[in-house]
């Protein structure tokens, strides 16, 4: 059986997100060399152990002159920030990318049924977060 966090860590650590990008249904988190990750259940992220923006927050006004754009701040929190570790929960499927800063993106895979999130390192590593925690993972 593949180690899968250690794979994730040997491939993921010292690189940094390029784009995160909304679509109807999901969000897309672009990282360089190839790695891309798709989140469909809830995510947050954290800056010194707070919570600075949670995918919720996205196109809500909070007083603001404008609705505030989720990519932007995904973006503006996490580019340029190089990945430290990355851990997924065994028992939820939960996975946390800590970057520099003290600075994580968190995923909340929430549902029994539907896949969480899915990740593709660009070199043949492919990881689904399925309903209930379990993982789905190939490599090819």
């Amino acid at each position: 059986m593949i180690d899968i966090t250690a794979k994730l860590n040997s491939r993921l650590v010292g690189q940094s997100l390029i784009q995160t990008e909304r679509s109807e249904y999901d969000w897309g988190f672009r990282f360089a060399g190839e790695v891309f990750l798709r989140v469909a259940c809830p995510w947050r992220i954290l800056c010194n152990g707070r919570v600075a923006f949670g995918d919720c927050d996205h196109a809500q006004q909070f007083r603001l002159p404008e609705p505030v754009n989720g990519a932007m701040q995904s973006d503006r929190l996490l580019c340029n920030k190089a990945i430290q570790q990355v851990i997924i929960r065994g028992d939820s499927g939960d996975l946390t990318i800590k970057f520099t800063d003290q600075t994580s993106l968190e995923i909340l895979n929430t549902s029994s049924s539907y896949e969480g999130w899915e990740l593709g390192d660009g070199a043949g590593l492919h990881v689904i977060a399925t309903g209930g925690g379990e993982l789905a993972i190939w490599t090819g």
